[in-house]
């Protein structure tokens, strides 16, 4: 298990470790917890904690260092922060701030580059449809062609030369919608939307399909899906936890999928959940 118990965190995968960061525990509220799971040792540790405690946040990898841009800080407000840290040296630092406060977005990274989309300011329920670029060669975010859906809480990866898009919430719906991003030309179209909504999800890409855990943002969802971009369809695959589970964070070691913590609509969870398609398709505990 998670050393502690949380949902709305940050979960990225190094050389083989996991690094969940941040997140809303329950008493504690919003922290800057860092907690460092060895795959290979299934082992936790604990890593220096974030400066700014957010939720509400992703994180991804460049050049050997995670990034977490924004988030939702304890007192209740969003921030434009970007904090980097780096494993090796076991610190953290500030990068370059977002152009405006975010969280809830989603986060991906292709070519070098790191992309956010979507999320909101927490302002009169408002979600944004906004597609934002960093370059850490010039250490700048740029606007890009914007999201056809607004909305947050969707998660996001890439496969091949695309960024998908998938599912979110609004504030007063769960969106099953998938929608695929060309940086390279700075479009965007749809592919096969998920046969449920789910807002809150974790989204992984293995061996070219991408695998879709969790969300459910009002009731259990009893199964996951995968994507085939080949067929363009999502089709069913089993879920470790058939309840409520949301606001968890999924990342990939090798050919194996990790889920983390999440909310099942009575506690925040501790759950190390490993997902192995290879040879079969089933979840295990990593306890």
């Amino acid at each position: 298990l998670m050393p502690t118990p949380r949902g709305r965190l940050a979960l990225a995968s190094l050389r083989g470790k996991l690094y969940a960061i941040g997140g809303i525990t329950s008493p504690g509220g919003v922290t800057g917890a860092v907690e460092v799971y060895d795959a290979v040792r299934n082992t936790w540790s604990s890593g220096a904690s974030k400066l700014t405690p957010v939720a509400n946040v992703a994180a991804a990898t460049l050049n050997g260092k995670l990034i977490v841009p924004g988030g939702y800080t304890s007192s209740g407000t969003p921030t434009s922060a970007v904090e980097v840290y780096d494993p090796v040296a076991d610190v953290w630092s500030s990068g370059t701030a977002l152009p405006s406060p975010a969280f809830a977005y989603a986060l991906a990274v292709y070519d070098g580059k790191l992309y956010l989309f979507g999320g909101t300011t927490g302002r009169g329920n408002v979600y944004l449809g906004q597609t934002l670029v960093y370059d850490p060669t010039t250490e700048r975010w740029t606007a890009r062609a914007s999201m056809p859906t607004p909305r947050g809480f969707a998660a996001a990866e890439t496969l091949d030369k695309a960024i998908y898009v998938v599912g979110g919430y609004d504030g007063r719906r769960e969106f099953a919608t998938c929608e695929r991003y060309w940086p390279d030309r700075d479009v965007w179209e749809s592919c096969a939307p998920l046969t449920v909504g789910r807002g809150g999800l974790g989204l992984a890409a293995i061996a070219g399909r991408l695998y879709a855990v969790g969300g459910g943002w009002s009731g259990y969802l009893a199964f996951g899906e995968r994507y085939d971009p080949a067929a363009n369809v999502w089709s069913p695959v089993e879920t470790p936890l058939a309840a409520e589970w949301r606001n968890l964070a999924v990342a990939v070691y090798r050919t194996d999928l990790f889920a983390v913590g999440g909310w099942n609509g009575q506690s925040y969870l501790a759950v190390t959940e490993k997902y192995s398609p290879f040879p079969f398709q089933i979840f295990i505990p990593s306890p």
